[in-house]
Formats: C-alpha cells, structure tokens, sequence
C-alpha cells in the first residue's frame, strides 16, 4: 500500500512581524518605567500592593503543594506545607493593612517553614537531585531568617530592587522596540 505524505510549511517573515510589533514593545517599556518610578517614589505606599503580591504567591505555592502532594508517596509534609502556605497567603491577602514588618514576619516564616520542609524532605527522599533541592531548602531558611531578623529593612531594600528593575526592564524594552521600528 502506497503512502503519500504531505508537508505543510510556513513561512514568516521576521521584519514585518518585529515592525508591527514594535509600538507594543516600547509602549511596555514606557509602562515598566512609569511602574519602576512610581514604586520608588513611593516605596512604603507600595508595601501594600507587595503584601497582595506576597500573598498571592503563598496562596499559589500552597496549592502547588497539595497537587504535588497527589503523585507523591509521602503525603503529609507536602499537605502541611501546603496548609501553612495557604494560610499565610490568604492573611496576607485579605488582612493588607497590617504593618510592613508584620507582613515581612509572616513571609520570613513562610520561608523559615518551606525552605526547612522541603530540604527534609528531599533528605529523607535522598532522590534524584536531592542534594539540589536539600541546598535550596536550606537556602530559603537562610533567607526567611533574614527577613524575620530585619524586616523594615528587608522590605525597603525588596521595594528599591523592584523599582529598579522595573526601571531597567523598562529601558531594555523600549530600546528593543525602537530598535525594531528601524528595521
């Protein structure tokens, strides 16, 4: 029996699609600018926006811990870590108001616990790259001690770093999309 085969292919032409996307690219640049000036200018003012963000990312590694923990042998660390995360999330969340050196303790802690949890339980696994996620572990401790030690100043620096780096993204894209409009 006699197959035929038949290919398709597409050809995209590199310029015109950096040239109309130009404009998209600058305008974000101009927006990571405005964003990066705005954070620095106001660093404590952003503080609430950052425990939003703080929480957000608790409550989203929580749930990562209980759908990891569906595949897993050894449930309960990852259903712990995924308690506590969740629950530091959603306080983070719905009780903003709280001072900057509250919500930097509660992070400090989250990462205390999910740096402690996760570098036993990759001791205890001793799987493949155990020794990888045993250092993160111990690595994320070292850090939420930090933060719990000096938490204003944690939370200062975190913000300058943010307006920074928004700042720079900022540059870099609407140097890109300039560049690209020449093309």
């Amino acid at each position: 029996m006699d197959e035929q085969h038949s290919e398709t292919i597409v050809v995209v032409d590199g310029r015109a699609a950096a040239h109309r996307y130009w404009g998209l690219m600058a305008a974000l640049g101009v927006v990571a600018i405005i964003f990066g000036i705005v954070v620095l200018a106001n660093i404590w003012a952003s503080v609430h926006l950052v425990s939003v963000f703080a929480g957000l990312f608790l409550a989203f590694a929580g749930l990562m811990q209980f759908v990891n923990a569906a595949g897993a042998e050894r449930k309960t660390g990852r259903i712990i870590a995924g308690v506590l995360f969740l629950v530091a999330g959603l306080a983070l969340i719905f009780i903003p108001e709280q001072s900057v050196k509250t919500v930097a303790v509660v992070v400090g802690l989250s990462f205390i616990l999910w740096g402690a949890i996760m570098a036993i339980a990759a001791f205890v696994d001793r799987s493949q790259g155990w020794g990888v996620a045993a250092g993160f572990g111990a690595l994320l401790a070292v850090v939420g001690i930090i933060v719990v030690a000096w938490p204003g100043p944690t939370i200062a620096i975190l913000m300058v770093l943010v307006g920074l780096d928004a700042i720079l993204f900022g540059i870099s894209m609407l140097v890109q999309g300039l560049a690209l409009r020449r093309a």
